[in-house]
């Protein structure tokens, strides 16, 4: 800011401090240019400042989201691991039965083994769910037991990791519609950066009037003003 108040010094002192100590008529609307140029050059400083760090915010949201899918599909893979580990000892524990009312077993066995096979039979009979037949909570995720454990059935397990894998590919698609919103931001600040170059230009230019006097180097100077002005308002407003 200290360059511009240099120019808007300068000019202030030429447009006083004409031939004679006479106000110049000419001298005062170009301090009056630069004056109106200045203001539009903070703003569109200030705004692309913003963008800018509005671009770095969503591309740390964006990498955030990612770091939480994956976190979530790491979830999803380990309770579909649960639901295979615990299938394949089901399969083994129903196997195990078959063979004990297959095989006779030794005298004075008979007690235990009753005792193991209620015990297989039971176990088969908690956890043989149907994901369909699961209840879920408010989250999506299977409801607790009564006794405040996890549901950790061949139902609940499947309900589980298709929650996980659904919370996961939603991650994914937030992540994607940050990125474009911060490529989006990304040309804005683009924008306002070029704004900003033909702001100082114009101003630079009225400086160069006011040293020479010559209306040319106003003209061009409001020209190269007006033309970041409207670039810094289509970037602001007309690119949403």
């Amino acid at each position: 800011m200290a360059g511009i108040e240099e120019h808007l010094e300068h000019a202030e002192h030429a447009a006083g401090h004409g031939h004679g100590h006479t106000p110049d008529p000419f001298m005062a609307r170009v301090a009056m240019t630069m004056a109106v140029i200045a203001a539009a050059l903070a703003l569109v400083s200030v705004s692309g400042h913003r963008k800018h760090n509005e671009v770095l915010q969503l591309q740390g949201e964006n990498n955030m989201c990612m770091t939480e899918a994956a976190s979530l599909k790491v979830e999803s893979s380990n309770t579909f691991s649960r639901f295979q580990a615990k299938k394949g000892r089901m399969e083994e524990q129903d196997r195990a039965i078959t063979f004990t009312k297959l095989f006779a077993g030794n005298p004075g066995s008979e007690t235990l083994r009753d005792e193991q096979v209620k015990k297989w039979e039971s176990y088969i009979a908690k956890n043989k769910t149907l994901d369909k037949d699961i209840k879920v909570d408010a989250s999506g995720f299977p409801q607790k037991n009564e006794d405040g454990s996890e549901n950790d059935t061949l139902g609940g397990l499947i309900v589980t990791g298709k929650q996980y894998a659904q919370q996961a590919e939603e991650k994914i698609a937030e992540a994607a519609a940050k990125k474009v919103q911060a490529e989006h931001v990304h040309h804005q600040a683009d924008k306002l950066d070029w704004a900003h170059l033909l702001l100082e230009l114009g101003l630079v230019l009225c400086t160069v009037s006011v040293l020479t006097r010559a209306k040319t180097f106003w003209a061009i100077g409001v020209v190269c003003a007006t033309t970041g002005a409207s670039l810094a308002v289509f970037a602001l407003y007309y690119m949403h």
